[in-house]
């Protein structure tokens, strides 16, 4: 666990984050931290209507229907551009589409792992689920309504109770692990057009769709593999971090890492940080174009405990005092070279 923010003078330490998952670290060099609604990166398309205003689940339910709206929107949204494209008849096909949710599981046993796919890959929107659990794969289909293809890495690749190349809707990858990138890929691969959706894999990537990653190489991207390029070209559509905060007094509270895409690209989306109040309502605290690191939230839920410091506010009215009593005392080098300062 990283160590607190350092504190400023005469405000208390800030609070500690414990999350229900590790927030995954990004190496490369990233933006800014977002000031409000409209600060995006350059060029990045505003989120959806609404997203801003959306809030974290209250439920597992909840959450599956959130990511699988998210994964529906960005799906219908690229159906719609690829009609367009083939009306066009440019000849040049739309590169797959590939994005990433990522839910929080109480447990990884193969029963909430198959209600997890159910819940958030459900609706036609996923035609096959691979996993990386075997166990997983062999649990889903026996339960399976056939709507939903449920096979293992392996029966993938060997067209064993699917067909990546014929089937209809995304292919889900779900859970696969770190070493098992070269056959996510290859499976990505015999997928052709159909959308892939990275389901809580378990590999590290900024959920950018490669920009990061594509920065943060410089003069060695000659040297990167398929598999590394396969691994981080995946667009987060929706993650939801649980967050436990503890206080200065020991006192815990709930707070999220939230990010739901409505419409807009995945890379136009931010990722939220909230804290919930006294009430039990989550306040947005912090936003940010990239994938916020430990630092990153310990230092927004400082400041957010700062602002909430009655020492801190009392400053903040006497300063508010100060700068009118400061206006109404008349500038005696106004008009004589600068000696306004706006």
């Amino acid at each position: 666990m990283s160590s607190f923010v350092r504190p400023s003078p005469a405000v208390a330490p800030g609070p500690r984050v414990v999350s229900s998952r590790p927030v995954r670290s990004n190496r490369a060099t990233f933006g800014k931290p977002l000031r409000g609604r409209d600060s995006l990166l350059p060029g990045a398309t505003p989120p959806g209507a609404g997203e801003m205003d959306l809030v974290p689940p209250v439920s597992r339910e909840d959450s599956f229907d959130q990511a699988r709206e998210a994964i529906a929107s960005v799906c219908a949204k690229r159906a719609k551009k690829a009609g367009k494209k083939v009306r066009k008849s440019s000849g040049k096909a739309l590169a797959q589409l590939r994005v990433a949710v990522e839910l929080p599981l109480a447990a990884d046993t193969s029963v909430a792992v198959a209600a997890m796919v159910n819940g958030a890959c459900g609706g036609g929107i996923v035609g096959t689920a691979v996993y990386g659990n075997p166990d997983a794969a062999a649990y889903a289909s026996s339960k399976s309504d056939g709507k939903v293809e449920h096979v293992s890495i392996d029966q993938a690749l060997t067209s064993d109770g699917c067909d990546l190349a014929r089937g209809d809707g995304a292919v889900a990858l779900v859970g696969v692990p770190e070493d098992q990138i070269g056959a996510a890929r290859r499976i990505a691969e015999l997928s052709g057009a159909r959308p892939v959706v990275a389901v809580n894999v378990e590999w590290e990537h900024a959920g950018d769709g490669g920009v990061t990653f594509r920065n943060s190489r410089g003069d060695d991207a000659g040297k990167t593999t398929a598999d590394e390029v396969f691994a981080n070209s995946f667009s987060v559509v929706y993650s939801y971090l649980p967050l436990a905060i503890q206080g200065l007094m020991g006192a815990t509270q709930e707070g999220a890492v939230f990010k739901c895409v409505r419409g807009g690209a995945p890379e136009g989306s931010p990722w939220r940080i909230l804290v919930k109040d006294d009430e039990g309502a989550y306040r947005q605290v912090g936003a940010m174009q990239r994938r916020p690191e430990q630092e990153d939230l310990e230092s927004a839920l400082y400041n957010a405990a700062a602002a909430q410091s009655p020492v801190n506010k009392g400053i903040g009215v006497f300063r508010g005092l100060a700068d009118k009593a400061k206006d109404s005392i008349p500038n005696p080098f106004a008009g004589l070279g600068g000696g306004d300062k706006k």
